[in-house]
């Protein structure tokens, strides 16, 4: 009888666990009217800091590569990967202390996200319509968030015709964003 117990508690306790440790972090990007889920589960990538050495560091650093950001890939979560954690971090308004926890994994994912729905050709193209067709754009190809959260790409602008004549051309910097709106800085 006791054996039948010992084997039977941890088949009931497997039973009764949940499948998944920790809780999801879900978040929503529509396009149109589509909705896309970004799901990322805090719990399946660990924290992440300075001094931590591993695969998950390595992808790290190619998802911060991934969405425009200048850091070696090499799986060593050093100094430069700290101050790209911690500018990201910025970009993004949140707590920049350089440590990739649950939010930041979080932001990284929806920005892959974000970066598929609204591309730096799409941003261009608002600009242009916006500024008219003359107009050459440039920037580093970061899609930010603002205080409010709404995304968008930072872009100086500058007239061709000008630039021809020897000038910069630089008429000014601009944020566009996916509705459409070009907000000068």
């Amino acid at each position: 009888m006791k054996k039948k117990i010992l084997v039977i508690i941890p088949a009931v306790a497997l039973m009764l666990a949940p499948l998944g440790m920790g809780t999801s972090i879900t978040h929503a990007a529509s396009k149109g009217s589509q909705t896309q889920k970004i799901e990322t589960k805090a719990e399946t990538r660990p924290t992440l800091k300075k001094g931590s050495r591993s695969s998950y560091v390595r992808d790290l650093q190619q998802s911060l590569k991934d969405v425009k950001y200048n850091v070696g890939v090499d799986g060593i979560f050093g100094t430069q990967t700290q101050n790209v954690v911690r500018e990201f971090q910025m970009d993004h308004n949140l707590s920049s202390d350089g440590i990739v926890g649950p939010r930041t994994w979080a932001a990284l994912d929806e920005n892959k996200v974000e970066r598929k729905q609204f591309t730096e050709k799409d941003a261009i193209a608002l600009g242009k319509k916006k500024l008219g067709n003359n107009i050459v754009f440039s920037g580093d190809g970061r899609l930010l968030k603002d205080g409010k959260g709404k995304s968008y790409y930072k872009y100086k602008a500058a007239n061709k015709d000008w630039m021809e004549q020897g000038g910069t051309g630089t008429i000014g910097w601009f944020h566009i964003y996916k509705d459409g709106r070009v907000v000068e800085q």
